[in-house]
């Protein structure tokens, strides 16, 4: 499935996850397939909990500047997998000089609870892109302004051709931490299919 910002980027996600609406999410048809393959209390009760989790990261990725965001729930042995991958917008303030890296350091604050918190800022080489920064680790994430939760990261930042100060952050989160390196390497795999299209 591609997610598609008319006149800038494609990317492409898993036929099986939901190209989130940004403007009025409803997740009625996958609370409706999750809940249809929960057994018990326990289980509905998770579901239902995860739900509300990813209103509140879909909520906190609108107001932080998201243009397009998709994910999945599903069904993982007796838990649920999550997964998200959103598209942010960032243009750096006039007179601010900062390196891809500098900024890269700027976008996500490291966890520092539960022996999590390691963080690596690397580059990437993205096919027809070239070499761009990315954050790789774990971090806390508000959902509201209560509550945040430790989330395994992936940020890659890529400059808008032309527009010196201005980037598209693709962003995948998950608060699976048990699967880190798996989600890892489909994130990466989501973010390699970025392509700019049309004008940007």
């Amino acid at each position: 499935m591609t997610m598609t910002a008319p006149g800038s980027f494609t990317i492409e996600v898993p036929d099986t996850w939901i190209d989130y609406d940004l403007a009025n999410q409803d997740f009625a048809r996958q609370r409706q397939q999750i809940m249809a393959a929960m057994s018990t209390r326990e289980q509905r009760s998770a579901a239902e909990d995860a739900i509300r989790q990813a209103r509140r990261l879909l909520r906190a990725a609108r107001r932080q500047g998201a243009v397009s965001a998709a994910g999945m729930i599903a069904r993982d042995g007796d838990g649920l997998l999550m997964a998200f991958v959103a598209v942010f917008g960032v243009t750096m303030p006039d007179g601010v000089d900062m390196s891809l890296t500098e900024l890269a350091g700027q976008l996500a604050r490291p966890a520092q609870t539960h022996g999590h918190g390691a963080r690596a800022v690397t580059s990437v080489v993205l096919p027809g892109i070239g070499s761009v920064a990315r954050i790789v680790g774990t971090e806390i994430v508000a959902l509201t302004d209560e509550t945040s939760a430790v989330m395994a990261a992936m940020h890659t930042i890529i400059p808008l051709p032309g527009q010196t100060g201005s980037y598209l952050v693709v962003s995948g989160m998950s608060p699976n931490l048990a699967l880190t390196e798996p989600l890892y390497d489909i994130f990466d795999a989501i973010t390699g299919t970025f392509r700019f299209v049309g004008p940007t």
